[in-house]
């Protein structure tokens, strides 16, 4: 009578070489391959259309908000309004990167685009775009 673990060590020896003719087969390298590339597809990070890197928005972010925070003196209306748009704009690009819904490019200027404006730095530095200083 055989011992029990000499049972389980033939079975193993068996599956090992059953392994190794299968992985040598045209039809195992074709699995494989199969395997790596929705592996690939799977594991590929999702990138929107047309956006830049998180990390050139956030600059942008931070540099448009201290234009439009602390406008230099004597500055012309046109310049103004062209830094409070650049930088509403680049608050609307970090929403969609990040996925938060904003109202900057539908309300007209006016109270209620500030507040958006401001509802949306708030989500901006929860989510950690923008640093404190940078939603006042």
């Amino acid at each position: 009578m055989e011992p029990e673990w000499l049972k389980v060590v033939l079975l193993w020896v068996v599956l090992a070489a059953i392994a190794a003719i299968i992985r040598c087969t045209p039809l195992w390298r074709a699995v494989w391959r199969l395997f790596l590339r929705a592996r690939e597809r799977f594991e590929r990070t999702v990138e929107l259309p047309g956006t830049r890197p998180i990390e050139a928005i956030a600059q942008d972010a931070r540099r448009l908000g201290l234009r439009f925070r602390a406008p230099p003196q004597g500055v012309s209306f046109v310049k103004f309004e062209g830094t409070r748009r650049a930088y509403d704009q680049v608050l609307a690009e970090g929403c969609l990167v990040l996925g938060i819904p904003q109202l900057l490019g539908v309300l007209p200027p006016g109270e209620e685009l500030d507040a958006e404006r401001r509802r949306v730095e708030l989500r901006l530095y929860t989510a950690g775009l923008l640093r404190l200083d940078d939603a006042a």
